[in-house]
């Protein structure tokens, strides 16, 4: 026997008048039912699919003086003799094995000695089911989940309605449960981070009565997706094999490039294109619409930007019940040399408004920032979300009381240590704090609140100006700037900060240290000083002490920033130049090469890059390669620049207009 799918909206009743001589004024009406198969739909379907089959179907009629009939049958043709001449009314119903009706029609018509065909299209679908849809973002770093879920249907010229959905926070998921008129559907998603579309998304969905229709969809925002292979049906239920790829198939996408997508048919000659139509999702907003489909197919070309994205193609037919859907996930890549830094998003602070000049912007581990604002007593943990800062958690005096007075954030994205200096009570003070990097959050480190003094080494504080941190060793080195000239030596776990001593510097003209650094293997420090043109080189010991300090040889004037771009390889800086020195083991840093740029300040990632933010708004990237300096590129800002801060694979820029702009490195 041969099924009849629910997709087949036309169920054609021929009816074939054949002469009755035993008893004139009556005939026999032959009944052939048309069927059609249905294969390998990704449509969002009941979980047994041979619920849409119609099994069994029953034909009733009403003809002259009230004669009615009734019959059932689950063969492809069926007889009904000794009907009256006249006007009937028929109507088929299609069941599935269950007997639940799915699909209906009638006609009216004058049957007649002359055998003339008549046509019942079974137009109507039947009754209601049950939708359920799980949206997961488990596996991205959503700070703030929102969601718009938008139905539309059960015909595709509906307007676009918003659903009610259950959000459950601790396993990061949301729950659409309705119950719709038996047809076809798409649903559209949009997942925010906060007011940010970070992942979108469109299906197609089969409502069939008495049944339930579910589906799962799981985002991932950093997994570059194979192309995705459909089925599409058309209004004979003739299967329409269909397909979406990129033309070119491209290994990488690259931001700012034109890219193609094409839905094209696998048997073009097979395609019946009667009102047979296409929409494109782009991330789940609307691209083109309503785009009529030939044989040949149908493309859309859309500009690469950073980031996973989804496209879609809708397919329908202008009957009910011919919808199916197609995707296709994506990575943009930026587009330019390793290690070149690509801009994000010139104003990337998102929901952060207590920004101002007091405002300081530190790293944090897993491509997070931690943003103070000491005027408003507020700390945020961040993540980047599509380009923007997205909030994680917010902190505030009643967590740390000394929050606004704080003078500096210290901390490095390896390790999860953060230690802050303030001038709470009149006097000079810090505080260690540890990073929790799968909650998230921020704790006081036990025991590691200093006011005034250390009482075990008895030494006033008088200006912490810088900090050095080693991921490798777990050592920070916290130096004070004040007459004495001590560094304060702290020893960290993943979980525990410790003090492990002090260090003097070598001499009284680094008292006043301008910044400071150690090299990615954790076993040599170098400061400098506004004092003085050379800096200071020493071996880290297993303790965290320095040993063997030696002054390098000097720079054209005094050394404002400081950072080791390898272990081989120290860049120092002012307002005016940059120079290389050659790391020299237990002896004098030797000059190497001097470029000039007028410097704001400098960051640098240890494996042979650096970036630089300039007096002109720019943030120009460099490549070290032996001892030898090399401009790769740079960009050109809006505004004025106060600091830079590498975490990972992006670079944020607190201006002098209170913004943040976020850059990407290229990798």
């Amino acid at each position: 026997m041969r099924k009849l799918p629910l997709c087949l909206f036309a169920l054609i009743l021929i009816v074939l008048v054949v002469s009755c001589s035993e008893n004139p004024g009556t005939t026999t009406m032959k009944l052939i039912l048309s069927t059609a198969s249905e294969e390998g739909s990704r449509t969002l379907l009941p979980s047994d699919s041979t619920l849409l089959d119609v099994s069994r179907y029953t034909i009733t009629g009403v003809g002259p003086n009230g004669k009615t009939f009734t019959r059932s049958t689950d063969n492809s043709s069926v007889e009904i003799e000794g009907l009256t001449i006249g006007e009937w009314t028929v109507t088929a119903k299609g069941l599935n094995r269950e007997g639940t009706e799915l699909v209906s029609g009638s006609h009216t018509f004058t049957l007649t000695a002359t055998a003339v065909p008549q046509t019942v299209v079974l137009d109507t679908l039947v009754g209601t089911g049950t939708f359920s849809f799980v949206l997961d973002w488990s596996l991205c770093d959503v700070a703030n989940p929102a969601l718009d879920i938008y139905l539309t249907g059960p015909e595709m010229t509906s307007d676009e309605v918003p659903l009610v959905f259950t959000m459950n926070s601790d396993t990061k998921t949301a729950t659409v449960s309705e119950t719709l008129s038996a047809g076809s559907y798409k649903i559209r998603v949009i997942l925010k981070d906060g007011s940010t579309q970070v992942a979108g998304l469109v299906e197609a969905v089969r409502i069939s009565n008495g049944t339930r229709t579910s589906g799962t969809h799981t985002f991932h925002f950093s997994e570059l997706g194979p192309s995705t292979l459909t089925y599409f049906r058309d209004a004979t239920g003739t299967p329409i094999r269909g397909q979406l790829a990129v033309s070119g198939n491209p290994e990488t996408f690259l931001s700012g490039n034109d890219y193609t997508y094409v839905f094209t048919f696998s048997e073009p000659d097979k395609v019946n294109t009667d009102g047979l139509t296409i929409d494109w999702y782009y991330d789940g907003n609307l691209y083109s619409s309503g785009s009529s489909l030939t044989s040949v197919g149908s493309s859309i070309t859309v500009e690469g930007e950073n980031g996973v994205h989804r496209v879609d193609a809708v397919v329908y037919n202008k009957l009910l019940g011919s919808t199916g859907s197609a995707s296709y996930t994506f990575t943009v890549v930026p587009d330019g040399e390793v290690g070149e830094m690509t801009l994000v998003n010139e104003n990337a602070a998102g929901a952060i408004a207590t920004l101002d000049s007091s405002s300081i912007i530190s790293a944090l581990p897993g491509d997070l920032f931690l943003v103070t604002t000491p005027n408003a007593a507020k700390m945020y943990v961040c993540s980047v979300s599509s380009g923007t800062l997205q909030v994680l958690k917010t902190y505030d005096g009643t967590n740390f009381p000394w929050l606004a007075n704080t003078k500096h954030v210290f901390s490095d994205c390896e390790m999860n240590v953060i230690v802050a200096t303030d001038n709470f009570g009149g006097t000079e003070n810090f505080t260690a704090l540890m990073f929790n990097p799968t909650a998230k959050t921020l704790s006081p480190a036990s025991g590691m609140r200093f006011e005034g003094s250390n009482p075990t080494y008895s030494i006033p504080f008088t200006n912490f100006s810088a900090a050095a941190f080693s991921g490798e060793t777990g050592t920070v080195i916290l130096s004070d700037s004040g007459t004495l000239g001590f560094d304060y030596v702290l020893r960290a776990t993943e979980s525990t900060v410790t003090t492990g001593g002090t260090s003097r510097k070598k001499s009284s003209v680094y008292y006043n240290v301008s910044d400071m650094d150690i090299n990615p293997m954790g076993n040599a420090v170098v400061y400098s000083s506004l004092s003085s043109s050379s800096f200071v080189s020493a071996t880290v010991s297993d303790s965290g002490t320095y040993v063997n300090a030696t002054v390098s040889q000097p720079a054209a004037s005094a050394i404002s920033h400081i950072r080791y771009v390898n272990d081989q390889t120290v860049v120092a800086a002012n307002s005016y130049e940059l120079t290389s020195f050659k790391v020299v083991s237990g002896g004098q840093y030797t000059k190497y090469k001097t470029v000039g740029i007028s410097l704001v300040d400098m960051a640098a990632d240890g494996q042979n890059y650096f970036y630089v933010a300039d007096n002109s708004n720019r943030i120009v990237s460099f490549e070290v390669y032996g001892h030898e300096i090399s401009q790769l590129g740079s960009t050109t800002i809006s505004n004025p620049i106060r600091s830079i801060c590498l975490s990972g694979r992006y670079l944020a820029v607190m201006t002098a207009v209170n913004t943040i702009a976020l850059f990407e490195v290229i990798q």
